[in-house]
């Protein structure tokens, strides 16, 4: 009779003990819920676009508005003041309604291509395509190599150098920054690199893209910019320092000037005196 009880004892204090857990939890997740519930009510000021913003544009007072949206809607690193983005620079198109963020504004220096040049440096552009940019896959940012194939000549092996190594990518076409990890599609159509480079290095890759065919190495980043040497491009057609070079005067005689005959009726004399084109006799 004893044991029957222990039994149905025992089993009422885990029937207990598992209803006081489950009550315990469901008392805990309404409190949950009703936590969110007050911060979603909550509201926080913000500043939004009171107009379509340009990307670009210099932002000025009359394009923002201040409003006040629930917490919950607020978007990461909404911006509170208007002063905070004043005189800023849209970096993209900001649809009127849109909360400014960190992430949409900036300030000129960060958008400027002449911003992003150190001091001798300069920004270059040079003509590529999808084969010779690594399929369109190089972005603003980038490190890359610059090679030189140049052209065939009689008798000599066709070589191509490495002109100029770490190259700083400053755009793509007109993108002065690409945001992801893949490029833009404006790299589908890809026409033109800007390069940022030393001032003689922007000589040499003029000559070079009018007289070789240009492709660019991509780097990686974890490798120093100096690790290599750059190497001298030579073209095979034309005569080093070292070299052959021309006479800079040809093995031609001297040309032979006719002297002009006496006047007539002057009796000649021992001396003739030309003067460009005029002959004069004087006397003996």
């Amino acid at each position: 009779m004893n044991t029957p009880r222990r039994i149905t004892l025992i089993v009422a204090v885990i029937l207990a003990l598992g209803t006081g857990v489950l009550t315990l939890r469901y008392l805990a997740s309404l409190q949950q819920k009703a936590d969110v519930q007050q911060q979603a009510v909550e509201t926080r000021p913000i500043i939004i676009a009171a107009r379509d913003i340009p990307a670009r544009a210099k932002i000025t007072p009359d394009m923002l508005i201040r409003s006040q949206r629930a917490g919950a809607e607020i978007e990461p690193g909404a911006l509170a003041d208007a002063k905070q983005a004043e005189g800023d620079i849209a970096l993209i198109t900001i649809p009127a309604g849109s909360t400014l963020t960190a992430t949409k504004v900036g300030l000129p220096i960060e958008v400027g291509l002449t911003y992003r040049l150190k001091p001798g440096m300069r920004a270059i552009s040079i003509p590529v395509d999808r084969v010779k940019a690594v399929s369109g896959l190089i972005q603003p940012g980038d490190r890359v190599d610059v090679l030189a194939a140049v052209p065939r000549a009689p008798g000599v092996q066709p070589k191509a150098v490495t002109i100029i190594r770490g190259a700083l990518v400053l755009a793509i076409n007109q993108t002065l920054e690409i945001a992801g990890a893949t490029p833009s599609p404006d790299s589908a159509n890809l026409v033109t690199v800007v390069l940022g480079v030393s001032a003689a290095q922007s000589d040499l890759l003029t000559m070079a893209d009018l007289n070789t065919t240009l492709r660019l190495a991509l780097r990686s980043p974890q490798e120093p910019v100096r690790s290599m040497l750059a190497e001298n491009l030579v073209f095979p057609d034309i005569p080093t320092a070292t070299g052959p070079q021309p006479a800079a005067f040809p093995n031609v005689p001297p040309p032979a000037f006719a002297v002009r005959p006496p006047p007539v009726g002057v009796p000649p004399s021992s001396v003739t005196i030309i003067d460009g084109d005029k002959v004069t006799s004087g006397g003996r």
